[in-house]
């Protein structure tokens, strides 16, 4: 559960993202700028399990703005009885 700024289009989408509602909520984000920088040192990769707020952050940003489309539209390809529930052809 590590992001590594890049390229990627997911990684700097949810990146934005995270700016975008941070500039929003400037309390949440005085919360996570406390935990980044009240420790007095530079943060390395081990510390990432000691920085909760940082991981629920990043979390709630991909739950509200998923990297990937989850709202496809389905249709069944032939009917079907999916645990006693009939669902017909095209539904």
């Amino acid at each position: 559960e590590m992001f590594i700024a890049g390229t990627d289009t997911r990684t700097t989408s949810t990146v934005e993202w995270a700016l975008t509602e941070l500039l929003h909520d400037p309390a949440v984000m005085a919360k996570l700028l406390s935990e980044l920088f009240g420790r007095h040192r530079r943060i390395e990769e081990e510390d990432i399990e000691d920085l909760p707020y940082l991981r629920a952050v990043i979390k709630e940003t991909v739950r509200m703005h998923p990297p990937l489309p989850l709202m496809v539209p389905h249709k069944a390809r032939e009917a079907c009885t999916l645990m006693g529930y009939y669902i017909p052809k095209c539904s």
